[in-house]
């Protein structure tokens, strides 16, 4: 049943998720990252929905390594984990940033909040656009600035 899939998909990808959030990855590859992560979804009796996304620092989003990546990760590297997790087809899609050194606490937490936000917003008949003007309010409220053209 569709439902059923979407919902184990989404407990698997929000498991492994918060596996990755408590997980201290100073030294490993990026490599090594995608490697765990997507054997933890396969683990769990899903499939990986997309290649695991490791972007480090100013790196945005959606990079994946090669094998031979060399990119090592360091305490104060920023680093945004995005994976998603298919059953029968059916996709979940969610993401974590994590960093060992405190320096990007009110960014992660900046995050973290319009996230909450955008989340409590969500019901049949509001708007993509609306949703997005609030997590644009609420990052720019905590002293950032959100990414455009992503």
């Amino acid at each position: 049943m569709q439902l059923d899939d979407y919902i184990k998909a989404g407990k698997i990808a929000a498991e492994v998720r918060e596996i990755a959030r408590e997980r201290n990855w100073v030294g490993k590859t990026v490599y090594e990252i995608c490697e765990e992560v997507e054997n933890q979804i396969k683990k769990r009796g899903a499939k990986c929905a997309f290649p695991v996304n490791v972007s480090i620092n100013e790196i945005a989003a959606h990079y994946t390594a090669e094998p031979n990546d060399p990119i090592t990760i360091t305490d104060s590297d920023l680093v945004k984990i995005d994976l998603g997790a298919q059953i029968n087809g059916y996709i979940a899609d969610t993401a974590v940033t994590v960093c060992q050194d405190t320096q990007f606490d009110g960014l992660i937490q900046a995050s973290e909040e319009a996230l909450s936000n955008a989340m409590s917003m969500i019901k049949v008949g509001v708007k993509a656009s609306d949703i997005g003007r609030t997590i644009e309010k609420t990052i720019k409220q905590n002293g950032f600035k959100p990414i455009a053209n992503l």
